[in-house]
């Protein structure tokens, strides 16, 4: 496998135009009834190392998840901050993608600064070396320009060519194995459902609103507060006594956003200081795609546990610095009766022998 690397530059604002093409297109209209054989869970991207706008890689999960159904190819683009001492090769090779690792896995390790593009062995005769150099190829472009925003949307576009080709051809059917347990779909431990996953519950939400309700009262704020869950569906809310009704969407779309990005809300990309007439624009477009649901004010904060985002709170009524702090003393007050009640009771010293 062949690795290359790029220079990194400055985080630079993304295209409106292109921004509003990828809205617009055709590719969105597809129908949203799954596939046989597709798998949803692997078809986006995972932007652990905030390499990308959250904005548009929004947009570009839409897009890539359409052609990955359509190609019965799961997908999964993710960038780490580190490879921690392994080699890039060690770092792909230890990832799998169900079923039988049928897919494509697209690994981005920032401060190393190296891609690699990994191709289930049953497609490498489709995507084969010439398509997968084009995929890095097109990464590497944009980001040895120091346009981040560019390298996804060329590297997504390269992507899709190659998915496009794989819908062309008639593959032969995958070999089944009765060494893995994944591939045989009787087994328990089987992929085809997500397990254990921590989920946010009423009297959870419930807390978060208490303990965000007590620091607004300590700020002298009079706030509307939202809690959603992790696909921003509203759990809670609460608007205090003198609140203005206004804010209470504001928070709802705050507390969405927080939870779907995986992220707090602000400014995007972050450390804009300078409102950007290109990058409000393109904020605005995808906002109206979102039906209205997403916002880059302040105030909007994931809720973590275990790991995973389990939801978000918004709230809206003061500045958003003091709605961000509002939401976090919410969500503190949730992980502070969280880990006491699962402390283990405490005992009496055992008596030593003399």
């Amino acid at each position: 496998m062949r690795v290359k690397r790029w220079w990194s530059g400055q985080f630079a604002l993304m295209f409106s135009l292109g921004l509003l093409s990828l809205l617009t297109s055709p590719l969105h209209a597809a129908s949203d009834e799954p596939l046989a054989g597709s798998t949803e869970k692997f078809n986006h991207i995972v932007d652990n190392a905030h390499m990308f706008d959250p904005l548009l890689v929004s947009v570009m999960n839409a897009d890539l998840e359409t052609q990955s159904k359509l190609a019965k190819l799961p997908v999964l683009i993710e960038t780490v901050e580190s490879l921690d001492g392994k080699t890039i090769d060690e770092a792909v090779a230890r990832k799998e993608l169900p079923p039988q690792e049928d897919g494509v896995y697209i690994l981005l390790a920032k401060r190393e600064k190296k891609i690699e593009v990994r191709v289930a062995k049953r497609f490498e005769s489709v995507v084969g070396e010439t398509e997968r150099k084009g995929i890095r190829d097109a990464f590497i472009e944009g980001l040895r320009k120091g346009k981040p925003e560019e390298a996804v949307t060329l590297g997504v576009r390269a992507l899709n060519r190659a998915l496009r080709k794989v819908r062309n051809t008639e593959l032969a059917p995958p070999e089944p194995s009765d060494a893995s347990p994944k591939s045989h779909p009787n087994k328990p431990g089987s992929s085809l459902v997500v397990r254990n996953q921590v989920k946010l519950a009423l009297s959870g939400a419930r807390r978060i609103l208490e303990g965000a309700e007590a620091k607004a009262s300590e700020l002298g704020l009079k706030v509307n507060i939202a809690v959603v869950d992790d696909g921003g569906h509203l759990l809670a809310f609460a608007r205090m006594d003198g609140a203005r009704p206004a804010s209470g969407y504001t928070a709802i779309t705050k507390a969405t956003t927080a939870a779907t990005f995986r992220q707090e809300t602000g400014p995007s990309p972050r450390g804009t200081t300078t409102p950007d007439p290109l990058l409000n624009i393109s904020l605005q477009n995808a906002a109206a795609a979102s039906g209205g649901k997403l916002t880059t004010l302040f105030g909007g904060v994931p809720v973590l546990v275990d790991g995973q985002v389990i939801g978000g709170v918004g709230v809206g009524g003061g500045t958003g610095e003091q709605d961000a702090i509002v939401a976090k003393a919410g969500i503190e007050a949730l992980l502070t009766e969280l880990k006491e009640s699962q402390s283990p009771p405490t005992s009496e010293p055992k008596p030593t022998l003399p």
